[in-house]
């Protein structure tokens, strides 16, 4: 037989009738729910495994650059000379005599920035030497050395400083000759220090400071290896400086490296009578003759050193 339809038009199967296509239409209603549901579970799911987070993450701090080990240390009172010295080997510093204020300068300034006003912090930044011994794990150039500096005095000293610009009399060194020629104490260098080496370029990458020892003695002044700004740059340290009456900046357009001698008294036996007049020459001359440079009066804008905060370090 087959199997009919069941009508519901008997009043007795309305009701069941009802009720089954209730459960049906209920059926077909948790069925979509149910995908429905399934659907949005994926998609949360996907969305927490491809869309980032909102929240920031905290990124870790740039490595700061710093000396394996470090020493510092009151210096010796038979320290000479004082703040001039800095020796330099491929993963050693030693600084025997420096004042905080030329810490500063070695560490902060372009050169050794004595052509740059240093002002603020505490009184004792320019009377109180000290000793620096310094290693890195790895050899490093003249501006690593430089940047691990950095970071010593600002963690042993709590130095805070910042650049501002400024205006002020100056020097401007310029050639003396139209040709261009120079004078006989101012040579090309030929790559070899005096004491015989042969620093590699990656050693002197700044063309800021030389490449071999350099500096001012009471009678001479030397720059093995060093660029016409460092020549300006040992003219503005304050045993010259007191001479000049001002900083030195270099005007030459002069890009090269040269071994340059100075011979001049810079300063004068202590028996010397203060009364007497000063039997030197002109240093404004003896630079002339010997360099083919002078010194012309100038005044513009330059950077100076702010000294916002630094306290006495702990000796190690």
């Amino acid at each position: 037989m087959t199997k009919k339809n069941v009508r519901c038009n008997p009043p007795e199967k309305v009701e069941w009738c009802r009720s089954r296509r209730m459960f049906r239409a209920l059926r077909r209603v948790n069925a979509t729910v149910t995908i429905l549901a399934a659907c949005l579970l994926a998609v949360s799911v996907n969305a927490r495994q491809t869309v980032p987070s909102a929240v920031p993450q905290r990124e870790s701090a740039p490595e700061r650059p710093a000396f394996e080990v470090a020493t510092i240390k009151l210096a010796s009172p038979n320290a000479i000379p004082r703040n001039q010295i800095v020796r330099v080997s491929p993963n050693r510093i030693s600084i025997p005599s420096m004042t905080l204020t030329w810490l500063i300068y070695t560490a902060f300034g372009e050169g050794m920035s004595t052509s740059l006003p240093l002002v603020g912090g505490p009184d004792w930044r320019n009377q109180t030497a000290y000793a620096v011994e310094a290693q890195s794990q790895q050899p490093a150039t003249q501006l690593q050395f430089q940047a691990m500096l950095r970071t010593l005095l600002e963690d042993r000293f709590g130095l805070k400083i910042h650049r501002e610009a400024g205006e002020g009399e100056f020097y401007a060194l310029v050639l003396d000759r139209s040709d261009g020629k120079l004078g006989p104490k101012v040579q090309p260098w030929t790559g070899t220090c005096a004491n015989g080496r042969t620093p590699s370029k990656d050693e002197y990458d700044d063309a800021l400071i030389a490449a071999c020892p350099s500096g001012l003695l009471a009678n001479r002044l030397f720059l093995d290896g060093g660029t016409m700004f460092s020549a300006a740059d040992l003219l503005s340290l304050p045993m010259s400086r007191t001479l000049l009456g001002h900083v030195v900046q270099d005007r030459t357009g002069l890009t090269s490296r040269y071994k340059i001698e100075l011979d001049y008294p810079f300063v004068l036996p202590r028996n010397s009578d203060p009364t007497a007049p000063d039997p030197r020459p002109s240093l404004f001359t003896v630079i002339r003759e010997q360099w083919g440079m002078k010194l012309v009066p100038s005044r513009g804008q330059f950077k100076r050193i702010v000294v916002d905060d630094a306290h006495r370090p702990t000796e190690n």
